[in-house]
This record gives C-alpha cells, structure tokens and sequence, in this order.
C-alpha cells in the first residue's frame, strides 16, 4: 500500500486499530467529572463556583489567567451539552488519537481548546463554556483528511458530515435572531483550525499555507490575551488596572473609550469622575458624576 504524503499515514489497519487513545479518555472523563463536581453543589452559576472548575469571565484572563482559555473547554453546565460534546469527543477523537499518535494529538487539542476559546473570547467577551470548539476542529481535520485516513470512513458519512454543517449555521441562525446564544466563533474558528492544520498534514503542495493559517490563528489567539480594543470588558480591565495604580490619564483614556462605545455606560462616566477628581480637574469630575447619576440613579445612594 502507498504510504500517505503526510505525517503519521504510514501505519498498518491493524497497529492503527490498538493504538492507545488516553488522551481522549482522559479528556473525556475530565467533561464528565468537572460536570458531576458541578451537580453536587449549590449557585453553580456564580463566578466564584464556575471558577473553581476551570470556566472563569474574560476579565481574570485578560489579569493573566491564561490557562483558562484551555480548561473552559471542559465545563460543561446542562447534560445534553456534556452528551453531545463527549460523544463526538470519543467517536472523532479516539479515532484521529489512533491516526496521529496520541503526542500530536494532545498537542492538537489543546491548541484546538486554547484557538477556538481565544477566538470566542475576542468575539463575545467570554471563552464560552464547553468542548464544542474543540469537536469542530477535530471535525475539520477529520473532514478534510477522511480520504487519507483510515479509521475515519466508518464515523464520518456524508450524514455526519451535513449534521455538522447544517448545526453550525443553525446555532449561528439561532444566535442572530436571539433565540438562542451560541458560542459560534469557537466553531467556527475551531472548524478552520483544524482544518488547516489537517491540509498541512497530508498535502504536500498546500502544506506552507496551511501552516500559516494555522500559526496565524495560533499568533492571533496569544494576541487576543493582550490586545483586543475594541472590547468594552478588556477596555475595562485596562481602566480600572491603571487606575488602581495611579495611572490616572492611562484609566481616563480607557475610561473615554469605553464611553465611545457605549455611551449609557454609568460605571465609566463614575470612575472617570474619580479619575479626574484626582488629578484635581473638579469641573470635568462634577459633569461626569452628574451624567453617572442620571444614567444610574442608585449611584447617588453609594457616594
């Protein structure tokens, strides 16, 4: 049989076949254990109990909780979400597990997790919550690579593969209507990750733009952590940072920023008043409180 033009095609059906998949298990019983420990307590929808498990708001990551981009990809808070997402994990993973090797797979992941939650984050303000993201892009690998792949024919039927693309616009259709919000970003970058890091495994003549779409996506995602302007949660974060530690034209700018955007934001008129007040600048404090009280009227009753 002709070895596959990639990287990890040449084994046999059978040494395929025994190949060890933990890293799919592990990945698979971390969805499930995370899922129980979240059942068997109370106010799981508090920052402070989601935080415990991995799931943390974009506001600790853009503090430098970086990791959590990686372990939002195991929570999950409803049993059909944590259904759909492991069963797709163990039936497309185990088999791409087997294919690639379980080191390229473990580093196929997590760099699928960390894309797909950077992207949603950059997005939406929020990594989302779940290892859709994750399934897309091993879906995406898979799609493209199905002909050069062995284990792959017997899950992924032109069946399977229409119930992943009508799924991903029907969640992106529910999301712009406002039925139903849906981490779409982290699909569809998930899908175009694994994708291209499929392409750059078996076709020789794409292989350097694949790569590069891939590291651009990677370059991006680290990019995301420090930098995203036009979001008015980092925006924040930046503000309140600078004016903690006395960098008072630093917090004003951001402050004016935020205020650009969302112009019946009362917390930053607030902070901006406190901001300018220490600089001394009492006329531009006083119209600032002023317009905070009018936005937010309880503000008056904490001064």
């Amino acid at each position: 049989m002709t070895p596959v033009d990639g990287l990890g095609t040449g084994a046999s059906p059978r040494s395929e076949s025994f190949r060890s998949t933990w890293v799919t298990s592990l990945s698979c019983l971390i969805c499930i254990g995370i899922f129980v420990g979240l059942a068997s307590m109370e106010d799981i929808n508090s920052w402070d109990r989601l935080s415990q498990f991995g799931y943390l708001p974009a506001t600790s990551i853009w503090d430098g909780k970086y990791w959590a981009l990686i372990t939002s990809a195991f929570v999950h808070m409803a049993l059909w979400h944590l259904a759909f997402n492991v069963y797709w994990l163990w039936s497309l993973g185990s088999r791409l597990e087997r294919s690639i090797g379980s080191t390229l797979f473990l580093i196929f992941f997590l760099s699928s997790a960390f894309v797909s939650s950077a992207f949603q984050m950059a997005v939406s303000d929020s990594t989302g919550i779940g290892a859709s993201g994750v399934v897309y892009s091993i879906f995406g690998f898979m799609w493209l690579t199905r002909d050069r792949y062995r284990l792959f024919a017997d899950v992924l039927s032109p069946k399977t593969i229409l119930i992943f693309l009508v799924w991903l616009f029907v969640c992106l259709a529910t999301t712009i209507a406002k039925v139903w919000e849906v981490g779409n970003a982290a699909h569809f970058s998930g899908l175009i990750f694994g994708s291209c890091v499929g392409i750059a495994f078996v076709l020789r003549s794409y292989r350097p733009l694949a790569i590069a779409a891939s590291g651009f996506m990677l370059a991006s995602s680290v990019a995301f952590c420090f930098w995203c302007p036009w979001s008015v949660t980092w925006l924040s974060t930046r503000a309140y940072s600078a004016h903690a530690s006395g960098r008072y034209l630093e917090a004003i700018e951001n402050y004016t920023l935020i205020i650009q955007r969302a112009p019946q934001n009362a917390w930053a008129f607030q902070n901006r008043s406190y901001a300018y007040q220490a600089l001394g600048e009492e006329q531009k404090a006083r119209s600032d409180i002023e317009t905070a009280r009018k936005l937010d009227p309880s503000i008056e009753d904490s001064e």
